[in-house]
């Protein structure tokens, strides 16, 4: 039997150099899997050189343009680096190259189809509410790249809307592609009588309707232009609603402007959702907009880390906005999560007829979507965990809506399906599902005693230390 040799410290018996470039590679690693790209290739080129390093700094250098989605780079080093086998990420680069040859096939297709007013008209980008015309019960918008059009009510006169009303709407939809829409009003406003809410006839805005005054008047979008999204279920509860008050139907194409951007179809700003009121708003005499935005948009930044959202540069921004144009920007939901809105739910006479599923046949869920899973999923409703979508983002890094999302996984003792995230899953979450009172600061006077007086028959508030002011979820991916 031979002699067994000494054991040795690995450091000790490399030279120095040996041992930065370990170091490297380790910082390098934890760089990567920590989603910080750039600062991943800079420590790679410091050990590409190095033969046995050079495999994997390379591969760390193409990785992260990738997940970058910086796909001409990724293309360039796969040229250079030729010796290396990159047939899968070669393969993935030509199906990105056909299916962006296949959207801008559709964008164009979708241009072409996208309706028109019966007189052509130039974007100004000077005076913004001279792109607005009426013909008939239809409003248009000339935007730079498209027409968008609003279904208003017969007796809409475009006309005796004010400026600033027009303004705003604009920024709300293009802000996103033309900051230079950041720029004062050209009228003043003075405010109406009415409330109005955003209507989505989802769980949040439902929740925020049953905390609003039963005077709030109801104004629900409706996408219409083909689309995965069906309004089904939404017209379930909204013909329910419609027995005791009217809620407010207008049809619209604006959602389409992201896809011009090469976005999903969808709102271009948060309250963009909330456009139909604005141009409304002296019709209906609004002095305010309600939104149902809950904790998990404002006073957690991305669903995962808490800002101070009454002193954000979001909320300071917009509600001004509003405020130039006469109307109160309203978040009655605000401090409370999904949970809390969900609860307020549950407990009112909607829930039967309430469902958040935008997928759904008027009659349920479809049990696959994301919404389907956060939202009924706790609600006792049926879902499909293996759905592609649903695996899709449970195995994403940072989980979306991820104080949200890991409530819901705890609530429907799921913990097995983020065995990563154990140490998140087992802490007590039941706070979640109060109300955080400093968010009753920020709503108006006349509205913050109706609403903390229905709350506080409905749900608990926080327990102070607030949790939800630790909140700090995936801090190692950047915001």
């Amino acid at each position: 039997m031979p002699d067994k040799k000494p054991l040795t410290n690995t450091i000790q018996t490399t030279s120095d150099g040996d041992c930065v470039r370990r170091i490297t590679r380790i910082r390098m690693r934890r760089a990567f899997n920590s989603g910080k790209w750039s600062a991943a290739r800079n420590l790679a080129h410091k050990i590409i050189d190095f033969p046995k390093e050079r495999s994997l700094a390379r591969s760390i250098v193409i990785r992260s343009y990738w997940n970058e989605k910086k796909y001409s780079i990724v293309e360039k080093y796969i040229e250079k680096w030729n010796d290396m086998d990159n047939s899968i990420l070669k393969h993935k680069l030509a199906q990105i190259k056909f299916n962006q040859q296949q959207q801008i096939l559709r964008q164009k297709e979708g241009l072409e189809n996208i309706p028109k007013p019966e007189k052509e008209y130039v974007w100004d980008s000077e005076n913004l509410a001279s792109n607005f015309t009426q013909e008939g019960d239809i409003v248009w918008l000339k935007t730079p790249n498209s027409w968008v059009h609003w279904q208003v009510p017969d007796d809409f006169v475009l006309q005796n809307t004010n400026n600033a009303l027009l303004e705003l709407a604009v920024e709300l939809l293009l802000r996103p592609w033309h900051k230079e829409l950041k720029k004062p009003f050209t009228a003043k406003r003075n405010p109406g009588e009415h409330y109005a809410l955003s209507f989505s006839a989802g769980t949040d805005s439902t929740a925020a309707m049953i905390l609003m005054p039963d005077t709030t008047i109801l104004g629900y979008h409706q996408r219409n232009f083909s689309s995965m999204l069906k309004h089904e279920n939404a017209q379930r509860l909204i013909k329910t609603i419609n027995k005791k008050r009217n809620v407010i139907i207008v049809k619209s194409n604006h959602e389409h402007l992201r896809e011009l951007h090469g976005k999903q179809v969808g709102f271009s700003t948060d309250y963009s959702a909330g456009v139909h009121l604005v141009i409304l708003a002296d019709y209906l005499d609004l002095k305010g907009i309600a939104f149902g935005m809950p904790i998990d948009n404002g006073w957690l930044e991305k669903g995962r880390k808490f800002r101070n959202f009454k002193d954000s540069s979001h909320w300071k921004y917009w509600s001004s906005r509003f405020e130039e144009a006469g109307l109160k920007l309203v978040l009655p939901i605000n401090m409370i999560s999904e949970a809390g809105a969900m609860e307020i739910c549950r407990n009112s006479s909607f829930i039967d007829e309430l469902n958040s599923c935008m997928r759904g046949d008027g009659n349920s869920g479809c049990g696959r979507c994301w919404k389907c899973f956060h939202k009924n999923g706790p609600l006792g409703r049926p879902i499909n965990i293996d759905s592609t979508e649903i695996q899709t983002f449970l195995n994403k890094r940072p989980l979306r809506t991820a104080m949200h999302a890991i409530w819901a996984i705890k609530k429907m003792s799921l913990e097995h399906l983020i065995p990563d995230l154990e140490y998140l899953v087992t802490q007590d979450l039941s706070w979640w599902e109060g109300y955080y009172p400093p968010g009753l600061e920020i709503l108006p006077e006349d509205l913050s005693g109706h609403i903390k007086g229905k709350l506080e028959s409905m749900i608990r508030p926080m327990s102070q230390p607030y949790q939800l002011e630790n909140v700090n979820l995936f801090p190692d991916f950047p915001l």
